[in-house]
């Protein structure tokens, strides 16, 4: 009998030896017609229009994983901050997960988080205080979504007719239907990759650059393209368009501005992939700023109190590479 109930016991937790504690990473490719979304840079719109964009941003949250043979596990608590220049997003946790056959989330932030206020959270944290924002203000909430650009409506190639779409409040929230990988994804040395393509134009189908106009809120037009996230399949597994393969990485890499806080400008980068260091010297070659270990990828808010002038944005690669950036500090 005793033999018996250890053969039982053995049994029952086999299947937990097969199960190991991975991380779970998305990868987020952000693109416009198949094309990889470079800020500011001209993309051709369905009627032949150059159109650019900067910035892309949004929220994901209530993330919920099919793993194992239709295991369903939420990922309590996280939130992500999609951001257009940013494609590789890390989940500080571990789950006993072995391999992933769908992913669900909503678009937007639930309904206690968007009533709290950014200053309940580290400025790490995806809720924390952003620059530029990505709150109304309290109570208001947060922007679930926010697609701005310029698009050409002159005729001659150059876009300069903004458009912005800044979409907040609780009825914007959005249930994005589960997204089914062709083959389960399984991890590589602990950590499970969730490749997803974001097709931007989608969000803006049946939606015309030209009268999008600016629209901050829950008006028609921000209601639309939130509807467009579920309804036109703005998250895929796979392009919805060729991607263009043949661009070399430096034809990818850039730094944007924002001028929002024009005393103290946020610089938007993607770079090739690598570890960077970060100085900014003024005209006259003075460093005024050197930071170590500085991503590939991400926001850079510039702290220190620069005075009024102009000043370059060296990023420099561990194996050399370097991109530079002029920016304008006025107080």
């Amino acid at each position: 009998m005793k033999k018996n109930i250890a053969i039982l016991l053995f049994a029952s937790i086999i299947p937990t030896l097969f199960y190991a504690q991975n991380s779970i990473k998305l990868e987020l490719n952000h693109i416009f017609r198949g094309q990889p979304l470079v800020y500011n840079q001209s993309f051709t719109d369905y009627q032949d229009r150059a159109v650019n964009f900067y910035p892309v941003r949004y929220y994901m949250s209530s993330i919920k994983i099919t793993h194992d043979g239709g295991q369903v596990t939420p990922l309590t608590g996280i939130y992500i901050l999609g951001e257009g220049n940013v494609t590789n997003y890390s989940i500080d946790s571990t789950y006993d997960i072995t391999s992933i056959e769908k992913i669900a989330f909503d678009i937007g932030v639930d309904y206690d988080a968007n009533h709290g206020n950014t200053s309940n959270w580290s400025a790490s944290h995806p809720l924390g205080p952003k620059t530029p924002p990505m709150d109304w203000g309290w109570p208001a909430g947060y922007f679930f979504l926010i697609l701005d650009g310029k698009v050409d409506n002159t005729g001659d190639g150059s876009p300069n007719l903004s458009f912005q779409l800044e979409c907040f409040g609780d009825d914007l929230l959005r249930t994005i239907d589960p997204i089914t990988f062709e083959e389960p994804i399984t991890a590589i040395n602990s950590e499970i990759t969730l490749p997803l393509y974001v097709n931007i134009e989608r969000w803006f189908k049946q939606m015309d650059f030209e009268t999008i106009g600016i629209q901050h809120g829950s008006g028609a037009p921000n209601i639309s393209v939130v509807d467009n996230t579920n309804a036109q399949n703005v998250f895929t597994t796979s392009p919805a368009e060729t991607v263009n393969i043949t661009t070399q990485l430096d034809e990818l890499a850039f730094i944007s501005v924002d001028y929002r806080m024009p005393y103290a400008p946020t610089l938007f980068y993607k770079l090739p992939k690598s570890n960077y260091s970060l100085s900014i010297i003024d005209m006259s070659g003075r460093r005024m700023v050197d930071e170590k270990n500085i991503g590939f990828e991400g926001n850079y808010f510039v702290k220190s109190e620069l005075p009024t002038g102009i000043y370059f944005a060296i990023f420099t690669s561990e194996m050399g590479y370097q991109k530079s950036q002029q920016f304008i500090v006025t107080r």
